[in-house]
């Protein structure tokens, strides 16, 4: 079958025994090469870049243990549960780590001893008790490739607005929806 596009063939292979198909010695394949027109649109093909390839790190959902809110609101003092993507916090980095930074600008730090679970696609840690209540930048830092033996030489961050306290009408920033989280964060 020729269409232009490509040129499509059926080749039989093996040797028929005594009139009888044998699965295991023989077998049908379909052959399919590029057609001339379909070389010709290639060479025509322009490619646009757009831009990078985004981060494959991400955090699809968020909640409160303390509340069980989902809107991005969290408790000082108390466990906060992030899902999503490539999130667990590994390297040497001095900027690696979990912060969190007020609006005033004030940044916080999370000590490695208040992180509870630390998973590629969970992430759950203790919002710091001193923290005031409003509105913070969480940012997770972290040098975690594509497997447990895999470390980026360069640190990549993703960040989500989060309130202490009460969340404002409308919750967090928008980045994702619940993110399969179970109703106990905690287990």
């Amino acid at each position: 079958v020729n269409t232009g596009l490509y040129y499509a063939s059926v080749a039989f292979r093996g040797v028929i025994e005594n009139s009888t198909w044998n699965p295991a010695k023989n077998s049908i394949v379909v052959n399919f090469n590029v057609g001339a027109d379909l070389r010709e649109a290639i060479k025509a093909t322009t490619v646009g870049i757009i831009g990078e390839k985004g981060s494959a790190m991400y955090i699809g959902g968020v909640q409160d243990a303390s509340t069980r809110a989902q809107d991005a609101s969290a408790t000082a003092g108390r466990a906060f549960t992030l899902t999503g993507g490539k999130l667990k916090v590994v390297g040497t980095d001095p900027s690696v780590g979990i912060t969190l930074k007020s609006s005033s600008g004030k940044e916080t730090k999370v000590a490695e001893d208040l992180w509870v679970t630390n998973d590629p696609s969970k992430l759950t840690f203790i919002i710091p008790a001193d923290l005031e209540d409003g509105t913070y930048e969480l940012k997770i830092t972290t040098q975690f490739g594509s497997n447990s033996k895999t470390m980026l030489k360069v640190p990549r961050s993703v960040m989500k607005t989060i309130y202490i306290g009460t969340a404002p009408s409308g919750g967090g920033s928008s980045s994702g929806g619940d993110g399969g989280l179970d109703e106990n964060p905690l287990g």
